[in-house]
């Protein structure tokens, strides 16, 4: 059953969005080519936003077919250096899709990139110092063979284990030599390598393309994907986005397989699907798909039927709003994006466009009560409007940031064969905003895959807001990670934060001010005194107190936040053993230490938790 579609918003509107193109004064200069590409070459241009050094700006990084890529350094003024060189970027590889990810949760982000020409794909692991080295084939990512057409690339914990893996999209390959791979990090045993587990997996199942050979066609045709959680059992499927009707939606089922679920969840439709985003356009707490696929060129395509939004029920199917919610014709359609460009509390859409002779304009997408109406040309987006030239704008990539630090989300479009676009949103902060920054403990370190809930307003029922912090593709393009939430105007502060750690962790934050960036360290389990490691000391705590009434939830000794220091508490510290980093000096080891009397009994009759438990641990009483 689809609950009722209630929008919180704050209780008056602010004044109207204004996009501003800042491309040239913010320093963004670069020409993604020389011109057009031959065949497969035309469908690339890609970009990901992400803070690379750590300093709190999103910064840019984009490929390019015939000159090396350039990472875009956010000064925070406003304007971006290129500091490719000196971050170890010089080499022309014909790259298309980069992906950012602490591919082994040391702190600082690394990079991964597919290849739209070239034999392999690259992987660029960060020194935590602005330096870059690639290192692909000696981590088990490089993915070498014949002549590849990578497209998009996604990273996700499909496993559970704490390290992000890798699932990759290729186009035109034959299926014995596809680069359309899921790629398994190794984790603790050895971070940030990697295994191919495409057929452990079950990822090797592809749908025949309708439209070559009859169905008969053995190559692969994959745009783009994301591991997303649309079931909401704690577990990240996979959705891809693949040309001539080979989407398909892959559900994760625990043990580290996957069954293709396609068909009966209703998705998968579209003839062309090239760009996928993912989020809860209609309120109602279940995350929605939209596709973007291309429509009827008078001439030269005669058989395609448009863009797929479809909507959640909540049981594993999908029903399909494209007409409904007025978003079946946005051009030939490539990078896409759900984001709230005007702080009011929905999810509005924001899509590129472009082919060789089809002129196509970016569109952005206003949505009222989960119905879509294109405001592009009074909100300022008016890349490709004109195609005076005799060849329309060629948008691949597209995604969501907010670079100058302002509380409204900016876009950022590429371009094959052109020059990429800025858009500075003016106006989106004049609405009441809050933005959420995670950094995993237990689970990976950039959270990808926590789910947030805001409750504005615990006496209002259906007023709750949810985002998934993830590493999509929104066709060889990546948003910044941040959750980003609008509240309409006067929203004073948001009454309830429910944070689900992939880890299955869950912390609670109460009475929070909005117009903020709230930074959010997992709390892990039994670490009672606070310095990430779960040891002796908080073993002590727990036994120290054993047996005594405490205030529901108490953060010093009742893990289990039952009010009680029992044997849930002593299960929680024993079960996450050495979780964690040790602090200097810390005198934990790898096995329990020998306890006294009574921790020895309770020991011999414990059953250890398991990570992937659910577990309230905090509610805070206030995050000003």
């Amino acid at each position: 059953m689809i609950a009722a579609v209630v929008v919180w918003m704050g209780s008056a509107s602010a004044s109207a969005v204004v996009f501003t193109n800042v491309t040239a004064a913010a320093g963004i200069t670069h020409v993604q080519n020389a011109g057009l590409g031959a065949g497969q070459l035309v469908m690339t241009g890609g970009a990901a936003a992400g803070d690379y050094d750590n300093d709190g700006l999103v910064d840019i990084f984009v490929t390019r077919l015939d000159a090396s890529d350039i990472l875009y350094r956010n000064k925070g003024d406003g304007t971006f250096e290129n500091v490719s060189t000196a971050a170890g970027f010089t080499a022309n590889l014909q790259t298309n899709a980069p992906a950012w990810g602490d591919i082994d949760n040391d702190g600082d982000l690394d990079l991964y990139v597919t290849a739209g020409g070239d034999t392999r794909f690259y992987m660029y692991i960060n020194d935590g110092s602005g330096h870059f080295t690639e290192q692909a084939a000696s981590r088990g990512a490089d993915i070498a063979g014949v002549s590849r057409y990578g497209q998009s690339a996604t990273f996700g914990d499909y496993d559970g284990d704490g390290f992000l893996d890798i699932h990759t999209n290729d186009w035109g390959n034959q299926i014995a030599d596809s680069t359309s791979r899921l790629l398994r990090n190794l984790g603790a045993a050895n971070p940030g390598h990697f295994e191919d587990v495409t057929a452990a997996a079950g990822l090797d199942v592809y749908r025949a393309s309708a439209f070559h050979g009859g169905g008969t066609d053995t190559r692969t045709y994959r745009f783009s994907s994301t591991f997303t959680d649309l079931d909401r059992d704690g577990l990240p499927d996979l959705a891809i986005a693949g040309d001539f009707t080979t989407s398909q939606v892959f559900w994760n089922n625990g043990d580290g397989t996957f069954t293709d679920g396609t068909l009966a969840a209703g998705v998968g439709t579209g003839e062309d699907a090239m760009g996928l985003t993912i989020g809860d356009y209609d309120g109602d707490g279940l995350l929605d798909m939209f596709v973007t696929n291309l429509v009827n060129v008078p001439g030269q395509i005669e058989d395609h039927s448009g863009n797929r939004l479809f909507r959640n029920n909540g049981d594993r199917t999908f029903s399909d709003q494209t007409d409904a919610a007025g978003v079946r014709d946005s051009g030939w359609s490539w990078g896409t994006t759900f984001l709230d460009h005007d702080n009011d509390g929905d999810l509005d859409l924001a899509v590129t466009n472009g082919w060789p002779f089809s002129f196509d304009r970016s569109r952005l997408y206003q949505n009222d009560n989960g119905v879509f109406t294109d405001i592009s040309i009074a909100s300022g987006i008016t890349d490709g409007v004109c195609p005076c030239s005799g060849q329309g704008d060629q948008g691949r990539g597209l995604l969501s940031l907010d670079y100058d630090n302002d509380g409204d989300l900016d876009i950022f479009i590429t371009k094959n064969g052109e020059e990429a676009v800025l858009y500075r949103n003016d106006g989106g902060d004049d609405n009441d905003w809050l933005r959420i920054s995670v950094e995993g403990t237990v689970s990976n370190r950039d959270g990808i895959g926590t789910f947030i809930t805001i409750d504005p307003d615990i006496n209002v029922v259906g007023d709750e807001m949810v985002r998934e912090i993830g590493a999509g593709s929104n066709f060889l393009s990546q948003n910044e990670f941040a959750a980003h939430f609008g509240l309409g105007l006067n929203a004073a502060s948001i009454d309830l934060i429910t944070v689900v750690w992939p880890s299955g962790t869950v912390q609670e934050l109460s009475n929070v001010s909005v117009n903020q960036l709230l930074n959010l360290v997992e709390i892990i389990p039994g670490d009672l005194d606070g310095d990430g490691f779960v040891g002796i000391t908080d073993l002590n705590i727990v036994l120290g107190n054993w047996n005594q009434l405490v205030p529901p939830a108490n953060p010093l000794a009742d893990p289990s936040g039952d009010g009680f220091i029992g044997i849930e508490d002593l299960n929680l510290v024993l079960g996450n053993w050495n979780v964690g980093t040790p602090p200097p000096l810390a005198e934990a080891s790898a096995t329990i230490p020998e306890p006294g009397s009574l921790a020895a009994y309770l020991t011999g009759v414990l059953t250890l938790s398991v990570r992937r438990r659910r577990t309230t641990c905090i509610r805070r009483q206030s995050h000003s």
